[in-house]
């Protein structure tokens, strides 16, 4: 029998999931999206899972041999075990032992991480962090995740925190975050506390063409809104972002001081913003991370975007089987 030269990844969200085929290269020759099983019966939710991850690897390569499944998670995992601790978006899930079940649907090895683990091993292994042996990655969205590669190898640590930067206190009293601390990165940065800076400043008199754009109707303002009017030069909106460079640029001067890494990367749709971010971003580290020596322009986008998720769930494949 030929060796098996296939990876499988499953990259799952609460409303779709994503399945993806990756060569031991790192080459995704194919990807499929779906809606997440609704049920509340985690058996049917992980057959179905199977069943897609199994439709996918037949009809794009029927005749070559898959090593295995790997699965990224969006909450605490136990890697060792294979059960999902929680799953914040899908609580049938919880506590359940997702790579068991998994073996048992498609007679393959299965192996499971938390997502950012996973987005961190893709960046690492294919991405923006080829070639660095001690690399930090951030995902900026509704929350902020994390993950850190020390020795060209992720760690989690024995609770599975660490890397975990949306937790970073950057302002001591600051607002609650979802954890139930104050100050957090993430009660700052994350996708809601950036627009309700930017309602704030609204609401407080400020000029801005966000007020001509959405009217009263702030529920329509985002962080692309945003990110777009500061690049055009409003001024309360490059304030609001400015805003966030800077508490992230605290965080990443934490980063660099525990970690030492040789790129830190950032991805998330809130990442997207460019310029507008990362120039702030650079300022507050150059600034602030001075004993470090570390270049500021080594601050950079992820390369693979939003199948890091699938690219390294399909990678946990090759590290651990």
């Amino acid at each position: 029998m030929a060796e098996a030269d296939l990876a499988l990844g499953i990259d799952l969200g609460g409303t779709t999931f994503s399945v993806g085929v990756l060569d031991r290269g790192g080459r995704l020759l194919a990807e499929t999206s779906h809606q997440t099983p609704s049920s509340s019966n985690p058996e049917e939710i992980l057959d179905e899972l199977g069943r897609a991850a199994t439709r996918l690897a037949r009809d794009t390569a029927p005749d070559r041999q898959v090593a295995g499944l790997g699965v990224g998670i969006p909450g605490p995992v136990d890697p060792h075990t294979g059960v999902i601790k929680q799953c914040p978006n899908l609580h049938a899930l919880d506590g359940v032992n997702a790579a068991r079940t998994l073996e048992r649907v498609m007679d393959l090895p299965v192996v499971i991480a938390n997502d950012a683990y996973c987005a961190t091993l893709a960046e690492l292994r294919h991405g923006s962090g080829r070639g660095c042996r001690y690399m930090a990655l951030l995902t900026l969205g509704t929350g902020v995740g994390g993950g850190i590669a020390i020795e060209n190898k992720v760690l989690r640590g024995p609770r599975q925190i660490l890397g975990e930067a949306g937790h970073l206190v950057v302002m001591p009293d600051g607002p609650k975050c979802g954890c139930g601390n104050h100050g957090c990165l993430e009660a700052l940065v994350g996708r809601q506390a950036i627009v309700d800076r930017a309602i704030r400043k609204l609401q407080a008199g400020q000029p801005s063409r966000l007020g001509d754009i959405v009217g009263a109707a702030h529920e329509k303002i985002d962080p692309r809104l945003i990110a777009d009017q500061a690049r055009d030069g409003d001024a309360l909106c490059a304030e609001v972002m400015d805003e966030t460079g800077y508490y992230l640029g605290l965080a990443i001067c934490n980063i660099i001081v525990m970690c030492d890494p040789d790129k830190v990367i950032l991805g998330g749709g809130i990442a997207a913003a460019g310029d507008v971010l990362f120039g702030p971003i650079r300022r507050t580290v150059r600034h602030g991370s001075r004993i470090s020596r570390f270049d500021p322009e080594n601050i950079v986008p992820v390369e693979l975007g939003n199948r890091a998720g699938i690219v390294g769930a399909a990678s946990l494949v090759w590290e651990h089987l």
